[in-house]
C-alpha cells in the first residue's frame, strides 16, 4: 500500500527502511523520500519505528549459556570457581 503519495513510497519500503536501521523519521526520509512533502505519512513512519522498537525490546537476543568445562583429571570448571 502506498503510504506517502508525494514520494510514492509504500508501507513495505518504510518497514524495510526501519528494519535496516533507520531509527528516526528523518532517517526514513533520507532513505526512502517519505515525509519529504506534505507530511501526512509522518505518523505512519513514527508508528513503524515505535512498533519495531517495542518488538526489539520485548524479545532480546537469547544467548546460550557458555558450555560447561569437562572435569578431566579433577580440574574444576570455571563455574565452580565462583
Amino acid at each position: 500500500m502506498i503510504v506517502c503519495i508525494c514520494a510514492n513510497v509504500s508501507s513495505r519500503a518504510i518497514a524495510e527502511a526501519v528494519q535496516s536501521g533507520c531509527g528516526s523519521v528523518d532517517d526514513i526520509t533520507m532513505k526512502t523520500g517519505a515525509c519529504s512533502g506534505c507530511g501526512q505519512c509522518r505518523m505512519h513512519c513514527q508508528n513503524e519505528i515505535d512498533a519495531h522498537n517495542s518488538v526489539s525490546m520485548a524479545s532480546p537476543a537469547i544467548c546460550p549459556p557458555p558450555p560447561q568445562q569437562p572435569r578431566w583429571l579433577g580440574v574444576p570448571s570455571f563455574a565452580e570457581y565462583k
